[in-house]
């Protein structure tokens, strides 16, 4: 039985759920994306988010969507890696060295070649498997292949765009109460 998580989850029984999933997962993308292209180039390489550069955040999703998948992939068959939350946070630190200068474009490029990798994946996962296991790791909580679809691709995608936007997303927010002089 998969632990409580910290997010709800919608059923992906129909084409019209995984279908809006989709669109939620395009959308987050495309949100990072915007932010990404908030950072002049002549910083896209220097410490922004939690010592991570630009560049390696980008490369930390861009792979992460490739491990993720195969995790998912293998809880399809029934292999559970319960990877530990220390090797994890080991491999993401020296993963961020080796993206640090990672070109950005190319990282973008691989990245929107990923979306419909996804969208494809989501579309024929089998409603039969949607019971299945996979450990995730960053949560040290154990998923269904349906709830780790959302949570890797979805999820994981929010959490570090909240992190981009800390940094660099400038919102405009009224004051509230008091009087204007």
């Amino acid at each position: 039985m998969a632990a409580e998580t910290k997010h709800e989850y919608r059923y992906l029984d129909g084409e019209a759920e995984r279908r809006a999933l989709i669109e939620d997962i395009k959308q987050v993308r495309r949100d990072v994306l915007q932010v990404a292209d908030l950072v002049p180039p002549d910083k896209q390489y220097q410490p922004r988010y939690h010592r991570w550069s630009l560049a390696a955040m980008l490369g930390h999703l861009q792979l992460m969507d490739n491990l993720l998948m195969w995790l998912i992939d293998l809880g399809l068959v029934g292999v559970r890696v319960p990877v530990p939350l220390l090797m994890l946070n080991s491999f993401n630190d020296q993963m961020a060295q080796v993206y640090q200068r990672r070109v950005v474009a190319t990282t973008i490029r691989g990245i929107q070649h990923k979306e419909g990798v996804i969208e494809a994946y989501i579309l024929r996962l089998p409603v039969d498997k949607f019971s299945k296991l996979v450990y995730d790791p960053a949560q040290e909580v154990t998923l269904t292949v349906e709830q780790a679809v959302q949570e890797f691709f979805l999820y994981h995608w929010r959490h570090h765009l909240d992190t981009m936007r800390k940094v660099d997303d400038m919102h405009y927010e009224p004051p509230t109460g008091g009087t204007l002089v």
